[in-house]
């Protein structure tokens, strides 16, 4: 369990830090949001390009807040109607702020932004169809969410290996959503809301024993402890960074991991200054070790993922005609509250 134990140390130091300094007066060229596990590795590459520029009398800035869980004063910027007072490139993670209505409509559809591809994108990625068709958005990684199951407490019942399956009521009490404070597994619900409407959450949430923090989920499976379940629903990184007894077994649904986005928007007007901080996000994130559970985009490096696995995309169109950020917000509160009132009426 060394890389969670690292993970978890880092995590634990960034949450110690200062609150993050006040809004800066002008636009930075980077804002970027990266997931814990890579953000200081991803933070040091930032660094070492800003400081190889600055070497040759060019400046360029970047924020990058490191609490995992805490507010920065970066959040509203998504409200900023005005496309010359935002960052160059925006960086985010989930389907947040840079997804809401509001943004979109003031923004993304008035062509403020450009993608950056790399030259050669992942065949998972164009499988999964994470390329924007629009050409606005980069999808440069993805966080893949899995199924662990612990099979000795599942006894006789079936191991799920698609979506659907665990939506049986054959495992009543026994899934465990991966789940945290506000925060929840967008990508799992905005899919199977999308495959199955409300009944499909009413569904999860009615097997469903709980919510966890996805580092919490690795150290209940197999335990014997009260919260404990058979099913987890958690981020590949964290399913594949432990080494679990032989009765815990890591399923890649055959449908596909529910892909939440690592996605980046840069602008266009910003795109050959700024061309450098881009192609980090190709190369330089796909050859960080611990980005390889985080499906990089950039099909030039190799990657550590199992054979043959796939990525469920919520799809285009589905986040081109829905507020998705405003849909995702009012879903977690439906289903947390169905899985409350399914714990106490159990």
């Amino acid at each position: 369990m060394k890389a969670l134990d690292d993970l978890m140390r880092s995590v634990q130091a960034m949450g110690q830090e200062d609150e993050a300094p006040a809004l800066p007066d002008t636009p930075v060229d980077l804002l970027l949001y990266a997931p814990c596990p890579v953000k200081l590795v991803m933070k040091d590459g930032v660094d070492a390009i800003i400081a190889a520029h600055a070497a040759q009398g060019l400046e360029l800035t970047a924020h990058i807040p490191m609490g995992c869980t805490s507010i920065d004063p970066y959040d509203p910027v998504y409200r900023e109607p005005d496309p010359a007072k935002l960052p160059g490139i925006i960086g985010s993670i989930g389907f947040g702020d840079f997804w809401r209505r509001e943004f979109v409509d003031a923004h993304v559809r008035a062509g403020v932004f450009e993608a950056a591809l790399p030259e050669r994108v992942s065949p998972l990625h164009e499988k999964a169809g994470l390329v924007d068709p629009r050409g606005a958005y980069t999808v440069y990684g993805a966080t893949p969410y899995v199924f662990m199951v612990d099979t000795r407490r599942l006894g006789d019942k079936p191991i799920p290996r698609r979506w659907e399956d665990i939506l049986h009521p054959r495992y009543a009490g026994e899934v465990v959503m991966c789940g945290d404070g506000d925060d929840m597994a967008d990508a799992v619900v905005l899919n199977l809301y999308k495959d199955f409407g409300m009944q499909g959450l009413e569904a999860l949430a009615s097997v469903s024993k709980g919510l966890m923090h996805s580092s919490s989920m690795v150290k209940s499976a197999g335990s014997r402890d009260e919260d404990a379940g058979a099913i987890y629903v958690i981020p590949a990184f964290f399913a594949f960074s432990t080494r679990p007894p032989e009765h815990i077994k890591v399923i890649w649904p055959q449908d596909g991991a529910a892909a939440s986005p690592l996605y980046f928007l840069a602008k266009k007007s910003e795109r050959k200054r700024l061309a450098s901080l881009a192609g980090f996000f190709g190369s330089g994130f796909a050859s960080i070790e611990s980005a390889s559970w985080f499906a990089p985009m950039d099909g030039s490096v190799p990657s550590r993922l199992p054979e043959g696995v796939a990525l469920k995309w919520v799809g285009w169109d589905f986040t081109w005609d829905n507020d998705v950020s405003g849909l995702r917000d009012q879903l977690n509160v439906l289903f947390r509250s169905m899985v409350r009132k399914g714990s106490c009426g159990s």
